[in-house]
């Protein structure tokens, strides 16, 4: 029978339909050949009855709704005012407007647009080559689904059965590590390119910046303050994160009209759709993968190999990366967590350090050369071709690589936070 399933799996993939059908297809296979459809249904339905799934449409909601309000340029003039004075100092400011933007949405897609459309211009226009500030762009979108609150922590967590809030928190000096590399990479560059520097701002003009940027600021700030004092859960933070970016654009930026409102309820509907009936179709999927024993039988295989949890490590760092570039964060976690969760518990790996890896390789998936959903992104508002930029994000990518090693072989990175934060 499980012949039968994944050769139903593959032939739905190669067809070209969407994961959620090729998941959900090939589990209808397996459940009719045994003459148990009735289960598939239960199960279809226990992958979407979950209380902490409400948060997939909450964050979606709130990440959409401070978009519009007209944060970006804020953030992005924040960044400047702090930031622009120092060697590559856009360059910085690209990549701390983008770990800001990416606690508001949590989407790598969304923060390449929206951040790469206001300080790219605003980069090439200073006399940064254009290659440069897309790939340096595209790279610092990544933080969009490491630092919190992320939709795929939130879909791994639910898979996996993992804390969301520990996951969160995990997330955290991951993303602050990445940010950092980056901004010595652009540093150096611009260094070395004799890129220009903004005169330094006056006090006054920081404050008021500051000022301006606050609330986008200050609203991860509230969601994380929230969970850990207690105050709520991550699925009530989601909720949260809505009443406080509808509040600060009636109050603060007024952007919002009923009109682009209705646009944003249909568009956060939409996209949360999609992700509840990939979660709901890949609930038999790994059902069938739990009662076919594959990660018992991975495990019997990588131990009759002598293979050390360290190169298993490896190996899942190669495999997720190559999942990462055909297929999208959210479908490549439904396919990997009920494979690879049960597969690193058994050889000993904390279900938390395995959710940031598993997150991170996929995330750079967007990012890998020469295709992936950022890169066209980033083509898409910089007008240069994929070859090129291909070409430039080979050393920030190289750069993202070492930092998902030291997160791989260095738990801890990932543990710490949640060790003393949450027990």
């Amino acid at each position: 029978m499980f012949i039968i399933f994944l050769a139903g799996f593959v032939f739905l993939l190669v067809m070209g339909l969407p994961v959620a059908v090729g998941l959900g297809g090939a589990a209808f296979l397996y459940f009719i050949s045994n003459g148990s459809f009735i289960q598939m249904v239960q199960t279809t339905f226990a992958g979407m009855a979950s209380f902490a799934l409400l948060a997939v449409p909450l964050f979606m909601l709130a990440g959409n709704l401070m978009s519009e309000s007209g944060i970006t340029e804020e953030l992005a003039n924040f960044a400047r005012l702090l930031l622009g004075h120092i060697h590559g100092g856009l360059g910085l400011a690209t990549v701390l407007a983008s770990a800001i933007f990416a606690a508001i949405t949590g989407s790598a897609v969304a923060t390449a647009v929206a951040i790469g459309g206001v300080l790219i211009p605003t980069m090439c226009k200073a006399g940064y080559d254009k290659d440069v500030a897309a790939s340096l762009t595209a790279t610092s979108a990544c933080l969009g689904p490491i630092i919190p609150p992320s939709i795929p922590f939130i879909i791994y967590g639910v898979i996996a059965n993992v804390s969301i809030a520990a996951l969160f928190l995990a997330g955290i000096i991951p993303g602050i590590l990445l940010a950092l590399s980056l901004m010595i990479y652009i540093y150096f560059v611009a260094r070395k390119r004799g890129y220009p520097i903004e005169p330094r701002s006056t006090f006054k003009n920081v404050v008021a910046g500051t000022w301006k940027a606050l609330p986008a600021i200050f609203m991860p700030v509230i969601i994380l303050g929230g969970i850990l004092g207690g105050v709520f859960t991550p699925t009530e933070a989601a909720g949260v994160a809505v009443v406080y970016a509808l509040l600060i654009d009636r109050i603060i930026y007024r952007k919002i009209t009923l009109k682009k409102l209705a646009n944003i309820l249909l568009k956060s509907g939409l996209e949360t759709g999609m992700i509840m009936l990939l979660l709901g179709l890949s609930e038999p999927f790994a059902w069938v993968v739990a009662v076919e024993q594959i990660p018992q039988l991975m495990v019997q295989f990588l131990s009759q190999a002598n293979v050390t949890p360290a190169v298993a490590l490896i190996l899942m760092n190669i495999v997720l990366l190559l999942i990462g570039i055909p297929l999208e964060t959210a479908p490549a976690l439904a396919i990997v967590v009920p494979v690879l969760a049960p597969m690193a518990a058994n050889l000993g790996i904390n279900p938390i350090h395995l959710g940031i890896i598993i997150c991170f390789n996929l995330v750079l998936g967007l990012i890998t050369p020469p295709v992936g959903g950022v890169l066209f992104s980033m083509c898409g508002i910089t007008g240069i071709s994929l070859e090129r930029l291909s070409k430039a994000i080979l050393v920030p990518f190289g750069i993202s690589l070492i930092v998902l090693l030291l997160i791989t072989f260095i738990p801890e990175l990932s543990t710490f936070l949640p060790s003393i934060l949450l027990h």
